[in-house]
């Protein structure tokens, strides 16, 4: 027995010099990565979100990591992957990160454009979220919704469900944002292809108002153009809700979410500071961050503000695609509702 206890302790004993020997690694591992990142002097970030969310982002990095300068440049995701792809084009390599929608990084990735970077934070983010490859990483999550006028609809009288938007009693009274491809590639994963297209061919004979802008469309919903929002990001929903404005979103199951990914390009003048401003965005600090922007945050340990945009959701993770499956699928969305 006493033979068993003194293995025992010399096995706890060995595992406890391994983890300890594994930690001082890492923190020597970080600390030269800081060291390297401060040589460089400067991380440059391609960013699809708003210009203030990067300068929110860019203040909270520098603070962190004096005297580190976080330069950006922010645009709608279409418009920023044909400039980064235009710029590769002429071997003019700014980027040092990439941070948009998945489908754009995907388009990347098959172009050999990302650097594969095992981020230590990767372990808190669930394998949906994460490229298994280590290209790529959720930073936050865009939910889509449908939403509506509170002033020309109840919450009881929302549909319960994407069937009932073919109600008759729906015709003439929606509303659709044609930049929302990721929505549609939700339904026909959801539906399956076949199913999904006759339903889309369902809904397109409801006179659906349609155009590009998820700001425009709230505007007229609110405007009282149409009671409903066939699709609508919940996140922005909330914020305008703040200023007492008349709308609301949907509680769908399943949720419909799909990643806002970030990765290190291949070719990049400051790699050091661009995995460390990798590591920054997808901790726990840097998440909680995220969420003060009013997005939901990616990280499993981290709820979003207010919690019932993800907390007891049935999520449903959309699929990232190829390039070519993206542009195939939103010629087929515009020609169902443009």
């Amino acid at each position: 027995m006493k033979a068993i206890i003194c293995l025992m302790f010399a096995v706890h004993l060995v595992f406890s010099v391994s983890q300890l020997a594994c930690a001082q690694s890492q923190l020597k591992d970080r600390a030269k990565l800081i060291e390297d990142a401060k040589k460089e002097g400067k991380v440059v970030v391609y960013v699809s979100s708003n210009a203030s969310d990067a300068k929110a982002l860019k203040a909270a990095f520098e603070k962190k990591y004096p005297p580190l300068n976080m330069e950006f440049f922010s645009s709608g995701k279409d418009a920023l992957l044909s400039k980064y792809l235009l710029e590769a084009r002429t071997g003019t390599y700014l980027a040092d990160v990439y941070q948009s929608s998945v489908f754009p990084i995907m388009n990347l990735l098959e172009k050999g454009l990302l650097a594969r970077y095992y981020s230590p934070e990767r372990e808190a983010y669930i394998e949906a979220l994460r490229d298994k490859d280590g290209y790529w990483t959720a930073t936050y999550l865009n939910a889509v919704t449908m939403a509506y006028n509170t002033r020309l609809l109840k919450p009881e009288e929302a549909p319960a469900s994407y069937q009932d938007l073919l109600l008759p009693k729906w015709k003439g009274k929606m509303g659709f944002v044609l930049s929302h491809t990721e929505w549609y590639f939700a339904m026909l994963q959801m539906m399956g292809e076949e199913k999904g297209r006759k339903y889309m061919e369902a809904l397109s004979k409801q006179n659906i108002q349609a155009r590009i802008g998820s700001s425009l469309m709230n505007q007229l919903m609110m405007a009282g153009e149409f009671p409903l929002l066939v699709s609508q990001y919940p996140t922005g929903v909330e914020e305008i809700k703040k200023t007492g404005a008349p709308i609301d979103w949907v509680p769908l199951d399943p949720w419909f979410v799909y990643p806002i990914g970030i990765a290190v390009t291949a070719k990049n003048f400051h790699p050091a500071a661009a995995r460390l401003y990798v590591d920054f965005i997808l901790s726990e600090e840097g998440q909680t961050f995220m969420r003060t922007l009013s997005r939901i945050p990616a990280r499993k340990n981290v709820l979003p503000n207010p919690p019932r945009l993800i907390q007891g959701r049935k999520l449903f993770v959309i699929k990232p695609a190829s390039s070519a499956i993206y542009n195939k699928y939103n010629s087929e969305m515009l020609g169902y509702f443009r």
